[in-house]
């Protein structure tokens, strides 16, 4: 082999291997996008997370509506939150949502005038759907606002 045609291999070889590495990280991140979203979504709630084990992977739910406030009245069925701008929103619970502190939590851990932040779907009358609840969710930095603090 002369030189030109070894210098050709060389290049080659290196296109085809930082190729294969390039396939080989995109196809890790995907598989760590499914673990996380997946069979990890529910940790996230509980982790003071974004929720983001539940809602709109790949686009796919394009009525997602996150909701955080302070809990006006509740009942068996359903959460009345002031938001931050003096409006309400209604939150409709089912037996698929879930709640969470910073350890699993229960619609009885839920007190009126607490903090939560709800994910779920957006209805057509303009209440949400609960998928998860978050009581007294951590602030943006990280830091727990007290029981009660309006955002």
């Amino acid at each position: 082999m002369n030189k030109n045609t070894m210098i050709i291999v060389a290049v080659v070889l290196v296109i085809i291997a930082a190729g294969a590495g390039f396939f080989g990280g995109m196809m890790y991140q995907k598989s760590q996008t499914s673990s996380f979203g997946g069979a990890m979504g529910q940790n996230v709630s509980r982790q003071g997370g974004n929720f983001a084990g539940r809602v709109g992977q790949n686009g796919q739910n394009q009525n997602f509506r996150p909701v955080r406030g302070q809990v006006l009245s509740m009942d068996n069925n359903s959460l009345t939150v002031k938001m931050s701008d003096g409006s309400t929103k209604i939150v409709v619970l089912s037996s698929s949502t879930s709640f969470a502190q910073s350890t699993k939590a229960a619609l009885s851990d839920v007190k009126t005038g607490d903090t939560i932040n709800v994910v779920g779907t957006q209805n057509s009358d303009g209440s949400v759907t609960a998928q998860d609840v978050q009581i007294n969710p951590p602030a943006q930095g990280g830091f727990a606002r007290p029981t009660g603090a309006i955002q």
